[in-house]
């Protein structure tokens, strides 16, 4: 009979883990190099989410004519995304701030592209970033998840 988790056993598990990803030779200036990076945790996976698909708000002043919609600012993925999830080691420390963003954010598109997309794929994300971009619908990535 297996062995039923506690409540203790879950959150104490050490599960979030880190791998060395070498850039592919077909970016310039990035190519060949190494860097460490660290799955999201379920937080940092619902924030990027929402930051993928927004929000949506509606603000009414009680007469129908008047209706505000406001939306949530859903670009800037890439250098948040590697903030949060590149290592200065396997130890899983990590090497930037948010304050480190507008400086990540002058560099390669294509590097931290390349970074931030392999972060989604580390993490387990692949389906949910294409159902973002809309390549995908979220039923059909429902069902591939299922059947996996």
């Amino acid at each position: 009979m297996p062995t039923l988790l506690t409540k203790e056993d879950i959150l104490g598990l050490k599960d979030i883990a880190t791998k060395e990803i070498t850039v592919p030779d077909t970016i310039p200036a990035w190519g060949g190099m190494t860097l460490v990076i660290k799955q999201l945790t379920r937080g940092q996976q619902d924030a990027y989410l929402e930051r993928q698909y927004g929000s949506t708000k509606m603000k009414q002043d009680g007469k129908a004519k008047n209706q505000e919609i406001g939306g949530m600012k859903i670009y800037g993925h890439d250098a948040w995304l590697v903030v949060r999830a590149v290592c200065v080691d396997a130890s899983g420390i990590l090497m930037f701030t948010d304050a480190d963003i507008p400086k990540l954010n002058e560099k390669s598109g294509e590097a931290i592209g390349w970074i931030a997309a392999e972060i989604v794929k580390f993490s387990g994300m692949d389906g949910d970033a294409k159902v973002a971009r809309g390549e995908i619908t979220p039923e059909a990535q429902l069902e591939a998840d299922i059947k996996n």
